[in-house]
């Protein structure tokens, strides 16, 4: 995570904001994001993306690395469109997350690590750089 906070920064994507609710209201609202992303987002996009497709890379490409670069690069550019078209600093932070993803994949043998890991990202994202609040 700090090297995607690091980048959204250097980029001018997002800057970090403290939550307006209590750390009570907060830490119920991170467990609720934490597990709705978990098994409606992540679950899909890790699934597909280093449940199939990072493994199809790896063979295609003969090598871990360039399957993982590979894959975390398409990951980014199915970014492009959020919330507008090119969305090139979502792209290149969903890139620069899905390296991570990928790496985690790769060490577990589970798209479970992926997931969360994925869940994780997203939800710090959104309860510390996300407009939610207002």
């Amino acid at each position: 995570m700090p090297v995607a906070a690091g980048l959204a920064w250097l980029i001018h994507f997002a800057k970090p904001r403290l939550p307006v609710y209590g750390w009570e209201k907060t830490s119920i609202l991170a467990v609720g994001i934490f597990f709705a992303v978990l098994w409606v987002l992540a679950l899909g996009e890790e699934f597909f993306f280093r449940g199939l497709l990072q493994q199809w890379m790896t063979g295609w490409l003969s090598s871990e690395w360039a399957g993982l670069l590979a894959t975390s690069l398409l990951f980014g550019a199915v970014h492009l469109w959020f919330r507008e078209f090119p969305n090139w600093r979502f792209a290149a932070l969903a890139a620069t997350a899905g390296v991570f993803y990928g790496l985690a994949f790769r060490q577990a043998r589970s798209i479970r690590a992926s997931m969360v890991t994925h869940a994780l990202v997203v939800t710090t994202w959104r309860l510390f750089f996300c407009l939610i609040w207002a």
